[in-house]
């Protein structure tokens, strides 16, 4: 080029909406076109040929995808800057194109002066975002902002916040003290245990809450990195003692300061209490074994059980009542263990006083104590339970032919349904978007040649109009085939719908996503269409403020918890009435999928919809994705190579 004008290669596969660009940037006089692309490998080598100093792309195009449009633009042409153009404004993909190195991500709608700035800005090397799409990607990156903290950062004051704060919430007491051996902070339990006001404990001595024979050594806890706990006593505000653990430590901060942890023993003993009550009063027979397999105690229930006299059976070997089976050994481990014994269950064979037998379920359960590590045994007969497993076996297997008919009609009616929805989408983006983006360019570029001011306004309103719709036909491709769906993100669509709702009606929202197991495709779609049911009677019945929802792992399955805090109503009346199809297409898809539904409501208390679907090994016949070919993405086109 002669002269300083900015060269822009632009890359659109809608000719409609390229042609417009195409006009758009040769009206402006600092701008240059210089060459056209319809797919992204055009789009990459009409950079490499021209190399512009921007690139306008649209993100759907075919023979390629964006992100990796952009990573061969930057790495060939590195002076080149590009700014993304597209339909589509959810926020996986606006985050995925800015990391690879976009400079501007913009919508299809946008006002033709901002697409012109953006492309200004971007030969400066400076960013432009949609403002409707930059409060909903910086809410994520705000997150990981806040998780990023380390902790070496957090000094001075907010270190010391952060540890007292901590300190508040420790299960035992804590007392810091200052330089000067005096009481600066003292958390609630102290209070409790001490029976002080948290002003009566500032400036007092830790050797002022015990008694005089343990002044020396409560005084030697202060100061140190780590101390061992040491058992003494602690002297109450009314002169009384109770047995306690001190430990002391050192806190981080500012200045040097002790810690000292005080924990009440007298507590212990009742929880020590509470144990032998609660081996008393369990419905299962108990058992405390030492190491070598002999019986310390036992509750009544054992007695039942085996039909001997629990005197009869403290210090005898456990094989008496568990004969000629390898539950010596799994005891004997325990003892030279390093790591922390973690309990499990055994099915073993049990022989009573009058020598019959019967299957028993034994939970093996590691107790620490000060005289050692000890075994709680808790033993339960099962003879019934596998009686009844027998018959539920035989009962599941005349089931499993009829399961594996139910998962192949659902995969096939859930494949048939989402497939028309992405012709539906695919349709909508391919035509009716481009269309309406080209108009509004042409009726942006004749507004700028109106003089008349009633003209200019009579264009304004209908240029609104226009990106009125082409926001709504945004959402309706969004409710049709939501891409976080499609990447296999089931909380992912859900917060956009959430998220949608709260824009539009300001109902707040909480989501909450504890399933750990991805399911299939099919069964994805078939709780995200459940639940996209069970909200929008949300929207339009409940008027209420709050809505929470749980996607938790159960019985593997999936389990969806709805709930909202409206104004709730009477299911047996209102599911009675003919009209009402969403509580009952709720119902229906839940049991199609083997699974069950539950709503709960009252009015004036809110309204709880559950539903529970089994994921299970997916059927012959999966969800597939429709092939490049018919992908709205990657629209087929014929080859051009068109230059301007």
């Amino acid at each position: 080029m002669g002269d300083n004008r900015i060269a822009v290669v632009v890359a659109d596969d809608d000719p409609a909406v390229r042609e417009a660009l195409a006009d758009l940037i040769d009206s402006h006089p600092d701008l240059e076109l210089v060459g056209l692309a319809i797919n992204h490998e055009q789009a990459v080598r009409a950079a490499v040929d021209h190399r512009p100093q921007v690139v306008i792309m649209d993100v759907h195009m075919p023979r390629g995808d964006a992100p990796s449009s952009v990573q061969a633009i930057r790495d060939q042409v590195p002076e080149a800057r590009v700014v993304a153009l597209s339909a589509h404004g959810e926020r996986e993909t606006v985050l995925n194109m800015l990391a690879v190195g976009a400079s501007g991500y913009l919508v299809k709608g946008t006002p033709a002066e901002e697409i012109l700035d953006a492309i200004i800005r971007a030969a400066r090397d400076q960013f432009s975002m949609s403002a409707e799409l930059l409060a909903d990607c910086a809410e994520p990156l705000r997150r990981a902002e806040r998780a990023s903290w380390r902790f070496e950062d957090l000094v001075g004051n907010r270190l010391e916040d952060s540890y007292l704060e901590l300190l508040g919430h420790a299960p035992c007491g804590v007392l810091v003290v200052g330089p000067r051996g005096r009481i600066e902070y003292a958390n609630a339990h102290i209070r409790h245990m001490f029976g002080y006001g948290s002003a009566e404990l500032r400036d007092k001595r830790l050797r002022d809450l015990v008694p005089e024979r343990y002044r020396t050594a409560s005084e030697q806890l202060i100061g140190r990195v780590f101390t061992t706990p040491s058992a003494m006593s602690g002297r109450r505000r009314d002169g009384s003692e109770f047995p306690a653990q001190f430990s002391g430590g050192h806190l981080q901060g500012r200045q040097p300061r002790g810690v000292v942890f005080v924990a009440d023993l007298s507590q212990l003993r009742a929880a020590e209490s509470r144990f032998r009550q609660l081996i008393e009063s369990s419905p299962d027979a108990m058992l405390i074994v030492d190491t070598g397999g002999r019986i310390q105690a036992a509750n009544h229930r054992t007695e039942a059980l085996f039909g001997y006299d629990r005197d009869h059976l403290i210090g005898r070997a456990v094989e008496a009542l568990l004969p000629d089976q390898p539950l010596t050994v799994s005891l004997r481990e325990w003892d030279d263990s390093l790591e922390e014994p973690v309990g499990h269950s055994m099915e073993l064979v049990g022989r009573r006083s009058d020598t019959k037998q019967f299957p028993a379920d034994v939970s093996i359960s590691p107790l620490r104590t000060e005289e050692g590590l000890l075994t709680v045994l808790t033993v339960r007969d099962i003879t019934e339970v596998q009686r009844a497993q027998f018959v539920l076996e035989r009962s599941l297997e005349l089931l499993e032919v009829t399961d594996r008919d139910r998962q192949a009609l659902l995969s096939h009616l859930v494949h048939a349904q989402e497939a028309e929805r992405g012709r539906i989408a695919a349709d909508i983006h391919d035509d009716t978007i481009q269309v309406i983006t080209a108009a509004s360019l042409r009726l942006q570029q004749l507004r700028r040649r109106l003089r008349d001011p009633d003209e200019q306004r009579v264009m304004d309103k209908l240029d609104e109009t226009l990106k009125l719709s082409l926001s709504r036909l945004r959402q309706l491709i969004f409710d049709l085939r939501p891409s976080s769906l499609e990447h296999g993100c089931l909380a992912g669509a859900l917060r956009g719908l959430l998220e949608q709702m709260r824009t539009e009606t300001g109902v707040t929202y909480r989501l909450e996503d504890r399933l750990t197991a991805h399911p299939p495709a099919e069964t994805m779609a078939l709780i995200y269409r459940t639940a996209q049911e069970a909200l929008v009677n949300v929207r339009k019945h409940a008027h209420a403020k709050t809505v929470h929802v749980q996607l938790l792992g159960l019985d593997d399955g999936c389990l969806v918890r709805i709930v909202d805090d409206g104004e709730g109503y009477n299911p047996l009346e209102v599911e009675s009435r003919p009209g009402h199809l969403g509580l009952s297409l709720i119902q229906e898809r839940a049991q199609i999928a083997g699974g069950w539904c539950r709503i709960e409501s009252e009015p004036g208390s809110g309204t709880t919809v559950e539903f529970w679907v089994p994921l299970g090994t997916p059927p012959d016949a999966p969800l597939t994705t429709p092939d490049s070919s018919d992908s709205p993405d990657s629209p087929d086109f014929p080859e051009e190579d068109p230059q301007p």
